[in-house]
């Protein structure tokens, strides 16, 4: 008797396989109910629909509601429907799969963030309504059951009888009836109804801001290492450079967003004001035994920024107007430090701001800013002014919705022109060092 060979039968039981797997399955992915969200409805229907196939809502539904009659027509494996809670601290998504006889066959809430969804509940969503459809495609259907005779009325239960007698002597549904839920179990929506989003608080999560703020508050602490020295120097000249070691320098911002939008590329767009001073800053003069003297520093800036959405991200342009100072105070016995100008620099700042998720409650936060100088003061030492610019980048951690701590490294540099009488062709002052600090969302 011939033996068949075991790849020969490999590929039986492969071709068996294949055979019984359901035909591609398909379904309909309907818009939210409550709070309007197009870019999560985008979301979630790319990624079911990357793995099943759909057909568009409009072919199942009359007006706002589930037309059952158009999805038996469509042979439809089932129908997702979903909710947004209208709290948004925190926005709660609820996603539910409806099998073509108006069944619940799955349903799981999220916590979204911003009203975004992460990419890994996007794949749990995606996975739990594929396991659902197959689930119920590989699910052999009921045979028709034969015509019987209407079964007697159940007898009442004895006096005195439990309570769970008496529910158990209830008759069961005729044929073709949708039995009830079970004791302490919430039945499905009938056919044609929404789904209404679930309640605030069902569930919780640290999550970030769930959208716009109208106030933003940020502190920080800076520690920076700043110098002042000049290109072409010549030996012979009373110019003066430095070197200051590190300082702490306070920095301090502060937000106001009247125009907020909850969905869409446009997110908020507002005024920020914010500043820096130097604390405890000295140079020391030509004899070290004379008392040092106090360095001023200090920038300012005000503008407009605008804050677009990029998926879970943010990209913030903005422009206004920085002013920023530098000057040495006569010490303690009055006695002046020559050699280091005074710069009282206005200009128009240019900037762009982004920050989002990397995993979890961690992000990243940076900005870049450009000032075109336009005045430097009345010091005639300084006749001009050169590129000017200054950043940070930094990581940050979203304690709870309001509340973020960032950790970030800054630098700037500012260019100016000398007066060649002077003996040196330019100056330039370079800063940089880090930061601690938090974002309040109000």
């Amino acid at each position: 008797m011939p033996v068949t060979p075991p790849s020969a039968k490999r590929l039986a039981a492969l071709a068996l396989a294949l055979a019984a797997w359901p035909a591609a399955a398909r379904v309909a992915v309907l818009p939210l109910s409550g709070p309007h969200n197009h870019s999560l409805e985008r979301q979630l229907s790319s990624s079911i629909c990357g793995r099943l196939g759909c057909v568009p809502a409009s072919q199942v539904m009359t007006g706002k509601k589930v037309d059952w009659d158009k999805v038996h027509r469509a042979k439809l494996d089932g129908v997702v429907v979903g909710g947004l809670s209208k709290s948004k601290r925190p926005q709660v998504l609820e996603v539910s799969l409806l099998s073509s006889d108006g069944q619940r066959a799955w349903r799981e809430h999220y916590t979204i963030s911003g009203g975004h969804i992460s990419s890994s509940q996007l794949v749990q969503i995606r996975d739990g309504i594929v396991a659902a459809v197959r689930a119920g495609k590989t699910a052999a259907p009921p045979a028709a059951a034969p015509a019987v005779a209407a079964p007697p009325p159940a007898a009442p239960p004895p006096a005195g009888a439990a309570p769970g007698a008496a529910a158990a002597a209830i008759a069961p549904p005729p044929p073709g009836a949708i039995a009830p839920p079970p004791p302490g179990e919430i039945a499905p929506p009938p056919a044609g109804t929404d789904i209404a989003p679930p309640a605030a608080g069902a569930t919780a999560d640290l999550g970030g801001p769930s959208g716009p703020e109208l106030l933003e508050i940020e502190l920080a602490v800076q520690a920076l290492h700043r110098s002042w020295t000049y290109a072409e120097l010549d030996p012979a000249s009373s110019l003066r450079t430095y070197s200051l070691g590190l300082f702490t320098q306070p920095r301090a911002r502060l937000g106001i967003y009247p125009l907020r939008k909850p969905e869409g590329l446009l997110a908020s767009f507002g005024l920020e004001l914010a500043g820096a001073v130097a604390i405890g800053t000295v140079l020391a003069g030509s004899d070290p035994a004379q008392p040092k003297f106090p360095l001023s520093l200090w920038w300012l800036d005000i503008g407009l920024r605008v804050r677009m959405r990029l998926g879970s991200w943010t990209l913030g342009p903005g422009a206004g107007f920085r002013a920023s100072h530098q000057s040495v105070s006569p010490n303690s016995q009055q006695t002046r430090l020559d050699g280091i100008p005074t710069v009282d620099a206005r200009g128009l700042r240019l900037s762009v701001a982004a920050d989002g998720p990397i995993a979890g409650p961690v992000g990243l936060t940076a900005e870049f800013a450009y000032i075109l100088v336009l005045s430097t003061g009345l010091d005639t030492t300084i006749t001009g002014s050169g590129p000017a610019f200054d950043g940070r980048v930094g990581v940050t951690w979203q304690v709870s919705r309001p509340l973020r701590l960032f950790l970030s490294g800054t630098f700037s540099q500012e260019t100016y022109d000398v007066d060649a009488s002077s003996g040196a062709r330019s100056a330039r002052a370079a800063a940089f060092g880090g930061e601690l600090g938090f974002r309040l969302a109000l």
